[in-house]
């Protein structure tokens, strides 16, 4: 006798997704924007045309990094190039080699790092205009500000030479705030808190996201979008987190619709 296989499918195999709504492992080309997000782009897009610098700060799970995503998404090739550091807190060095490496600049030879990337930011018609973003630059160190303040204006020119973006968590906003970062303060025209999703735009960042894996809208009744909603207080990691061991336990005990009462039941169990 043939010992069927009693392991439970997976939540793409049982609802028959084409891909996991809640997960991060693949490219959302459409994300979700409140409408205080889409100011903010189409504020910070403005600045940095005119090659101004700007700080974006908000809470693990908000969307920042997303946010990021698709502000660089906007940046014209042609006109701009871009280096992401995602993690603001190695050693200054080590942080300049980062740059030279996504810029393609030579470090061999006596010469420093950082003047090879002064003389490779002055500006030319060859060359797009640089963009440093640093995210959790809450954890840099002072002289890595420094160090990346002195390559935003070029001195003998009068021009600015590149535009910075912060990203990072609250901290970083008291972090600037200090008289000893004054020098980097004042190169920043504007910081952007990350706003939370209100209720409605939580309900529809869900649906949003189901509509993208091309799952059934009715796969969460109304009442569990709003019991998601609710409990993760517009932070979309929460969001995806909570939505995600829901629709797992649903495949696990083969319901077809996410309930209010099986959000219950989850939300004890996650963090």
């Amino acid at each position: 006798m043939i010992k069927q296989n009693s392991k439970p499918q997976s939540a793409m195999q049982f609802f028959g997704l084409k891909y996991p709504p809640f997960a991060d492992t693949f490219d959302v080309h459409t994300p979700f924007q409140s409408e205080d997000e889409t100011l903010i782009i189409q504020r910070a897009m403005a600045l940095l045309r005119q090659g101004k610098s700007l700080a974006m700060y908000g809470e693990a799970g908000t969307g920042k990094s997303m946010l990021t995503k698709t502000l660089v998404h906007e940046l014209d090739s042609k006109e701009f190039r871009v280096a992401i550091i995602p993690y603001g807190g190695i050693k200054p060095s080590v942080l300049l080699r980062e740059l030279c490496d996504t810029f393609g600049i030579d470090t061999a030879g006596r010469k420093s790092i950082l003047a090879r990337l002064a003389n490779d930011f002055k500006s030319t018609k060859e060359k797009p205009f640089p963009i440093i973003i640093i995210d959790e630059a809450h954890e840099m160190e002072k002289q890595s500000f420094l160090d990346i303040c002195s390559l935003l204006h070029d001195a003998t020119t009068r021009t600015t030479a590149a535009s910075l973006i912060l990203v990072g968590q609250p901290a970083l906003k008291k972090m600037l705030g200090l008289d000893i970062f004054s020098p980097i303060r004042t190169r920043l025209t504007s910081m952007y808190a990350m706003p939370k999703l209100s209720i409605d735009e939580a309900c529809r960042f869900l649906r949003h996201r189901l509509d993208i894996a091309k799952a059934e809208q009715q796969l969460f009744n109304d009442d569990a979008i709003m019991a998601i909603a609710l409990d993760s207080k517009g932070n979309r990691r929460m969001l995806m987190n909570l939505a995600a061991v829901c629709l797992e336990e649903a495949a696990r005990t083969n319901d077809k619709v996410v309930t209010a009462e099986l959000v219950a039941q989850m939300t004890l169990n996650t963090i």
